[in-house]
Formats: structure tokens, C-alpha cells, sequence
């Protein structure tokens, strides 16, 4: 669909980069990580992503999408208010015994730290645009992942807008119709089911996607590595699928759209009031 995609205004120079692509990463970056490669007495690329990644991702079976059905074709209002509200309520009630509602899928897909992944100590003396290059290149060749670097400035922005409005949805289209999607925020995670699934088994939703944030490099090259993984157990998402839930949620926590915002408030201050019909009208109108 896309081999390189900026998910937000020019400036904010986010990249997020699928595995399915037509842009041949490798050749692309060949020179210059092969010029790294002989400045630090390595005699290969590959030498060189060893010397920075802790271990090799491991090899994944190739991808034959299960053959599966749009649950929603499209939800109807009144339904969607009642699940909005539902989730809202038990995300802002964790004390009076009622888990967040994704609380189990979050609880299952949390990673260990960037140093489980990457030489922390090596990438000290590399640039931000080195680093995203090795980042870039670590996950090429995984066919359920998306993966972003993410200025830190963009991060923090995001963050903080997440504090306040944890939970959102985010319309998926398919060729049947759109089927809405259940994100919620854990601190550094994002956590992406479908609302029938949310709808269906609450706090025991599967993940459809995770996304985790690395904030490790924030204060010392102003970057945020991120990774997306799509739940192969079943799979449901394809990896073109997940860059939409990516984009749509971006356009919500990190632009400024007056509408959007007020979207996001009453989804949040007014669940009964929520319209899913603008959601879709406005998810679907390109960025300003």
C-alpha cells in the first residue's frame, strides 16, 4: 500500500515502515550503512546490525490471511454510545474493583526494556539518523510488524494528551463496511481490539495490535522508537490494516484539529453523546 508512510504534518518527520514494501530498504540505506560499516573496522552490513541488536528477530512463518469477514459491517449509533460508555466507565473506576478494559491484553503483551533489543551502550555515539536506519532495518524482514521513529517532542505531545483521554475508537474500512476499533493507552503500550470483540469478552479482549514505545533515547537524541505487533492468534489485521489504526490514531493525540479534539472530549465527558458517524466522516478527511 505504502513503503514509507508520514503519519503526521511534514514537520514532525514520523516514519512509520512496513515490511511488504516496495522501497528496497536495504539498497536504499547500503551505502551509508556500508561506509559506517568500514569506519568501525566491520566488514559487512550484517556484521554491523549484530554489533547493535542483542539478538536476530526470529524467523516467522509467511503470512496466508485466514479468510475472514468484517464483523461490523457498519455499528449502529445507539450501540456504539452504549460500548463507548461501557469502556469509558471502567477505565475511570479501577478502584471500585472494575479493571481498565483492556486490562488482560495489556497485561500479555508487555515487552522488556530497548536493552533487551538494542546495545544501549553502542548506540550512545551513533546519530538519530543512524539509529533509525539500524531500527529500520532490524524489522524489514518481519511480516507482522510495523515499525516508527518518532521525534520527542511528537512523543511527549502524545503522551500527555493519552494521560487525559486514555481510550478512543478508531474506524477500520473494509470492502463490507467499517468496523470500529477499541484503543486504549498503557503507559508506554497502545493496545488496538475490535469493539465486537470489546463488546463480546471486555477486559479479555485479544490484542488485534500492540504498539510499544521505547522512550530510552528521548533525552539523548530526542527520539522514540516504536514497534507495532499484529496478534497472529489468530491473525485478523493485515500489516496495511495496522498503519491505519496507527495513522487514525495519531490524528487524534497529536493534531491540533479543533474537531477532532471535541470528538475526543465528548467520547470521553459525554459517551451518550458520542457520534460515530463523525468519527468516520472525520478520520477519513486527509490532515490540513
Amino acid at each position: 500500500m505504502f513503503s514509507a508512510l508520514r503519519l503526521f504534518r511534514p514537520a514532525s518527520r514520523l516514519l512509520v515502515r512496513r515490511n511488504h514494501s516496495a522501497v528496497d530498504y536495504t539498497k536504499k540505506y547500503a551505502d551509508k550503512l556500508k561506509k559506517k560499516a568500514e569506519e568501525e573496522g566491520l566488514a559487512s552490513i550484517e556484521e554491523l546490525k549484530a554489533r547493535y541488536v542483542v539478538s536476530k528477530p526470529k524467523e516467522k512463518v509467511p503470512f496466508a490471511p485466514e479468510k475472514l469477514e468484517p464483523k461490523v459491517s457498519a455499528v449502529a449509533g445507539s450501540q456504539t454510545a452504549s460500548a463507548a460508555a461501557s469502556a469509558v466507565k471502567n477505565a475511570a473506576t479501577p478502584a471500585e474493583g472494575t479493571q481498565s478494559p483492556l486490562h488482560n491484553a495489556a497485561s500479555t503483551s508487555s515487552e522488556s526494556g530497548l536493552d533487551k533489543i538494542m546495545k544501549l551502550e553502542l548506540l550512545k555515539d551513533l546519530s538519530a539518523d543512524d539509529i533509525t536506519k539500524i531500527w529500520v532495518q532490524r524489522h524489514l524482514n518481519m511480516d507482522d510488524t510495523i515499525s516508527a521513529v518518532i521525534p520527542g517532542e511528537t512523543y511527549k505531545k502524545m503522551l500527555e494528551r493519552s494521560k487525559k483521554y486514555p481510550l478512543f475508537l478508531i474506524p477500520l474500512r473494509h470492502e463490507a463496511g467499517v468496523e470500529l476499533y477499541l484503543m486504549q493507552f498503557n503507559f508506554h503500550q497502545v493496545i488496538f481490539t475490535s469493539l465486537l470483540e470489546y463488546k463480546t469478552h471486555g477486559e479479555n479482549s485479544r490484542p488485534y495490535l500492540t504498539l510499544t514505545h521505547y522512550p530510552d533515547l528521548i533525552d539523548s537524541k530526542n527520539i522514540v522508537l516504536m514497534k507495532g505487533t499484529v496478534n497472529d492468534e489468530p491473525r485478523i489485521l493485515t500489516v496495511d490494516q495496522a498503519q491505519v489504526l496507527v495513522f487514525g490514531m495519531q490524528q487524534y493525540y497529536v493534531s491540533d484539529n479543533a474537531d477532532k479534539l471535541k470528538l475526543l472530549e465528548t467520547f470521553h465527558k459525554q459517551p451518550a453523546q458520542f457520534d460515530h458517524e463523525r468519527l468516520i466522516e472525520l478520520t477519513e478527511t486527509p490532515l490540513s
